[in-house]
């Protein structure tokens, strides 16, 4: 779960939603067909979710209808296997108490994406059997992505042909192009509106820190063909551009069913499963600058106020000199011998809680493995491939970067 939301209030948040959005529908229905998913919530993405789910069982249920004792793969087999599985698919009816566990899921499913977009693609990586990202795996997270669309038609281009790349791979990937394009990424207020049509969002409560048309096409498919595989047209806007430099340029979103775009180009839909075609990107643009400043000044435990560096004014430069370094700020680089030790009872509580699941004693084991690196590269590997990995910790988190400022003090750097 995203360490950027209160977990309890997510999930009651999902359950009122759900049961809302559940409860309007059902107050004049018995039963929900696939066609009517697809407009269920003003949200389209949450829609997308919820058939995304349905697809899987479908999947997993064709699967388990195989057995050892025939040949499935007799051509005439196949085709009669497949007739059968499109035609069921093509004749979804749910009850509420089947839709809703769906719709909660898919509820928090869509505001982890909007809210916090690098952890939900990062787990979404993660999960991948084998701990390696097959093209087809790839490409369905784009067919089942609608908000933030561009982060995996780029991890698909980066993929360039291959049959599938590790998940190591696959996550460098996703920084870079969150560090180059994280501006592209949309923004919550439409999302939140839309949410609030059904129960009120308040983000100040959801989180730990402080439209489109959906329509389905007006032909219904053949039996022969699966619900799964609508085609559907879905093209990622390019980004607007902005005079103010400072100014984040517009999310990338996608247009509505059957509607007309305002990109430049767009591919067709591919005739996949049901969902969003894939879209071209635009260029990627130059990372913004982000080198820190070089004027600080360090101090080791020796260091006295008195040897601060003075300027004599009469041959200052023109640019205005670094700030003075308080003596607190002297007392925070300092190097430290244990950091178990230097880790205050709040840290210790917010680390147990936030980066250790609240289990204490795997916080205690780790400290104490961290204590014994003998250099700070080996610490922060520690950290990198395998607690974060092992505890799916964000590594852009508050709680991540100060356990990584104790560290750099353990090893004065």
């Amino acid at each position: 779960m995203s360490n950027k939301f209160n977990a309890s209030s997510l999930t009651e948040y999902c359950k009122s939603y759900a049961r809302k959005v559940a409860g309007d529908f059902f107050s004049s229905h018995s039963v929900i067909s696939g066609k009517e998913l697809l407009s269920l919530s003003p949200i389209s993405q949450v829609n997308i979710f919820v058939v995304s789910s349905l697809s899987e069982k479908w999947r997993a249920d064709a699967e388990r209808f195989r057995s050892p004792y025939f040949d499935y793969e007799h051509p005439e087999v196949k085709e009669a296997l497949q007739l059968f599985m499109n035609t069921v698919s093509q004749h979804i009816s749910m009850r509420r108490e089947q839709l809703e566990p769906l719709l909660i899921d898919a509820t928090k499913r869509t505001l982890i994406l909007l809210f916090d977009p690098r952890h939900y693609f990062d787990e979404a990586l993660r999960n991948q059997p084998d701990f390696s990202l097959s093209a087809e795996a790839a490409h369905q997270i784009t067919r089942y992505t609608q908000i933030n669309k561009f982060v995996p038609i780029t991890l698909e281009e980066r993929m360039k042909g291959k049959d599938f790349v590790y998940v190591n791979q696959a996550l460098n990937w996703l920084d870079e192009i969150l560090l180059h394009r994280g501006r592209e990424l949309e923004k919550p207020d439409k999302y939140i509106a839309q949410f609030s049509e059904k129960v009120l969002l308040d983000p100040g409560v959801l989180l730990r820190k402080p439209s489109y048309d959906f329509s389905v096409p007006a032909t219904v498919p053949t039996t022969n063909k699966s619900f799964f595989d609508i085609e559907v047209d879905n093209t990622v806007t390019a980004p607007v551009a902005v005079a103010v430099p400072a100014a984040p340029a517009n999310g990338a979103a996608g247009s509505v069913l059957n509607g007309n775009s305002s990109a430049e180009a767009s591919d067709e839909a591919t005739g996949g499963p049901l969902f969003l075609t894939d879209a071209r990107p635009s260029a990627e643009p130059s990372a913004p600058s982000m080198q820190p400043s070089q004027a600080s000044v360090r101090f080791s435990e020796t260091t006295s106020l008195d040897e601060l560096p003075v300027t004599d004014p009469g041959t200052a430069d023109a640019e205005t000199p670094p700030a003075p370094v308080t003596i607190g700020e002297t007392f925070y680089r300092a190097p430290i011998e244990s950091i178990s030790k230097s880790i205050s009872l709040n840290q210790k509580f917010m680390f147990i809680n936030q980066l250790f699941n609240g289990n204490a004693v795997a916080y205690n084991e780790a400290i104490d493995e961290l204590n014994q690196a003998t250099s700070y590269d080996q610490a922060r590997d520690l950290i990198s491939y395998r607690y974060a990995a092992q505890y799916l910790w964000d590594m852009s988190s508050d709680e991540v970067g100060m356990l990584i400022d104790i560290l750099k003090r353990r090893f004065a750097l």
